[in-house]
This record gives C-alpha cells, sequence and structure tokens, in this order.
C-alpha cells in the first residue's frame, strides 16, 4: 500500500533550520504544530512506507458531552447511552474538534467549551479523533478529515432519526485540521444543513485554493466563516468561507514575539473566537477583496463583528486590529 510518509522533528522551545539546498527545491518541507505549540517539520513527499495501523472511525472517534448540568466533567456520548446522559434534546448543539496531534484534552476544548456554556444552555460535544490526528504522518491525518468527518455526520443522522437531535441550531468550531474535518460534517449531513461551521485558522498545508472536496468551503454550512491568524504559513492564505476575517492582516499576531514557527499566531485564532463567544466587540472593517488584505490597505466599505454564537447573513472579506493580550477585542 502507498501512503504518505512525513519526517517530523519536535520542536521544543526553538527552531531547527533544513539545509540550504532542501530550503530551495519546491514545496517539500512544510512547518505544523499540535495544538500544545510543539512544531513539526514534515516532509511532504511521497515514498514507500509500511501503513500505520488501522484508524477505523467508527470505532476511535469518541463523543464527549458537556452541559451546564456537567461543565466540567465530560459524558462519553453513544446512541445507546444517550438517554442516559444530561443531554438535552431541544437544545442547540456544538461541536468543537481539535487538529493535529491533540485530544480531548487540548486547550481548544477547554476555553470555548466553559465560553459555549456560559452562553447558553448548550448540549457542547468535544469531538476527539486522536486515533486518527496523533500520528506523526502529517498527511495521513490530512487524509482523514474526510471519512472523519462523514463518520460525525452518520452519527448526527442517525440521533434526528431517532428524535434525539434537533439539526436547526447545530453549531461547529473547527481548528487547523478539525476546520475541514467541520467542512465535511457539513457535507456528508443528510437530514439538514449546519447553520455555521467556525474555523479557526483552517489548515493550509496539502489543501488547494482549487479542491473543495474535502477542505471548507462555502457550501458546507449556512453559513461559513474563517478567522485567519497565521494566513500562507500554518493557516490557509486565500478566502474560502462566507466570511474571512484576518486580524493584524491574519498572519502574524501582536504579543506573539518572534515567532519563528507561527504556532502563537496559529493558536491565536482560539482565543479570539472564544472571547467572541460572549463580546460583539470584535468589530471588523470590510474590504473590497483579499487584494487588500495582501496590501494592507483596507479603507473599508463597510463593517462586520468576528465570531459569536450564531449563524449570520454576513459575506466578504474583513480587517480588525486587536490587542495583544486578553482581552483582545478592540471594538
Amino acid at each position: 500500500m502507498k501512503l504518505i510518509l512525513t519526517l517530523s522533528f519536535v520542536l521544543i522551545g526553538g527552531a531547527y533550520s533544513l539545509p540550504i539546498e532542501e530550503k530551495q527545491q519546491s514545496p517539500r518541507w512544510a512547518m505544523v504544530p499540535n495544538q500544545d505549540g510543539r512544531m513539526h517539520f514534515v516532509d511532504l513527499n511521497e515514498i514507500e512506507a509500511d501503513p500505520e495501523p488501522l484508524f477505523d472511525p467508527a470505532r476511535d472517534i469518541v463523543y464527549i458531552l458537556f452541559t451546564r448540568r456537567n461543565p466540567t466533567e465530560g459524558q462519553i456520548l453513544t446512541e445507546e447511552n444517550i438517554r442516559d446522559t444530561n443531554w438535552n434534546p431541544s437544545a442547540s448543539v456544538r461541536l468543537i474538534i481539535h487538529g493535529w496531534q491533540s485530544d480531548r484534552n487540548t486547550a481548544l476544548n477547554i476555553f470555548i467549551r466553559e465560553e459555549l456554556l456560559a452562553s447558553a444552555d448548550h448540549n457542547v460535544i468535544v469531538v476527539d479523533w486522536s486515533a486518527g490526528a496523533q500520528t506523526i504522518n502529517y498527511a495521513a491525518a490530512r487524509n482523514r478529515v474526510g471519512i472523519t468527518g462523514g463518520t460525525i455526520a452518520q452519527f448526527l443522522n442517525r440521533l434526528h432519526i431517532n428524535s434525539l437531535i434537533n439539526l436547526d441550531n447545530i453549531i461547529v468550531i473547527g481548528h487547523s485540521l478539525g476546520s475541514h474535518v467541520a467542512a465535511n460534517i457539513g457535507k456528508q449531513l443528510t437530514r439538514g444543513r449546519l447553520t455555521a461551521i467556525f474555523g479557526t485558522d483552517p489548515a493550509g498545508p496539502l489543501f488547494s485554493a482549487g479542491d473543495t472536496v474535502d477542505r471548507l468551503a462555502t457550501e458546507d454550512a449556512i453559513y461559513t466563516e474563517a478567522i485567519h491568524t497565521n494566513a500562507g504559513n500554518l493557516g490557509f492564505d486565500e478566502p474560502i468561507t462566507h466570511s474571512s476575517f484576518y486580524p493584524n492582516w491574519g498572519s502574524s499576531q501582536p504579543g506573539c514575539g518572534i515567532d519563528l514557527t507561527g504556532a502563537c499566531a496559529h493558536e491565536r485564532s482560539n482565543l479570539f473566537y472564544a472571547e467572541s463567544v460572549r463580546s460583539a466587540r470584535f468589530v471588523a472593517r470590510q474590504c473590497s477583496g483579499y487584494q487588500q488584505i495582501l496590501a494592507r490597505n483596507c479603507p473599508g466599505i463597510g463593517s462586520g463583528i468576528m465570531g459569536g454564537d450564531i449563524g449570520k447573513s454576513l459575506r466578504g472579506v474583513f480587517f480588525l486590529q486587536t490587542n495583544s493580550a486578553s482581552p483582545f477585542a478592540q471594538g
């Protein structure tokens, strides 16, 4: 079997340089972080390799339920035990999906979950797909976003068939590779449409603007939004959603220092979204197009609010400035 093999070196407390001759070759190497900020050099070349242990999403994906009745201790959620949990069939649903090399315990799941439950009495589902995401082979994890999202969609479809879920108000928040998992939930949900997908710095490596088959795109929910904080490096650079926000021009973030790897800027998208859940203060200027982001010149032709816990009718490309530390919003 032919797989993509990646060569990965964990970087802790510093950055490592590739030989000059490697850097000058066409895009072979990428720097990709896990959600604890540990960086990995990834070799994107295809070579023959022994397959990794089989990832079976139907067996390996774990759904952990949090509500206001159990805000800190999650309950494992299955179709069989859902009536024995704190699940509220009439409440809205929020799903949080981690990225590469992460799991249910990543900080993303904690601080966004807390803000969501403070905002409303949601059913918050933390989706743990670490059996597919925790691999040194980034390309293998990238190639699993489709089947992972599809499996989650089937789970939601079955809950709806059994009158256990209301599909009218489901919002999915996905970080990095998790943004594209979220997209595939929307692509493969057959019983309804997601209200919204919020992609916090959707992963860029091995995704293409011209190919929407398994990446985040406008058709994946009634409303889609991306918060680009490390665009062109770890995150996707171009607008791919109904609304695309570029805080501080989208490539680096104040307060992150030198941030050679981009890990700080990449993670900042989650802090922005978490703060936005209960704040309407991330006021952004609407630009005439992506070229104004590249030129760093956006006089403004309108305005919009970044993030939040609702679907929107907003469309366009937006720029805003933030503070270098929490609270980040300046509006």
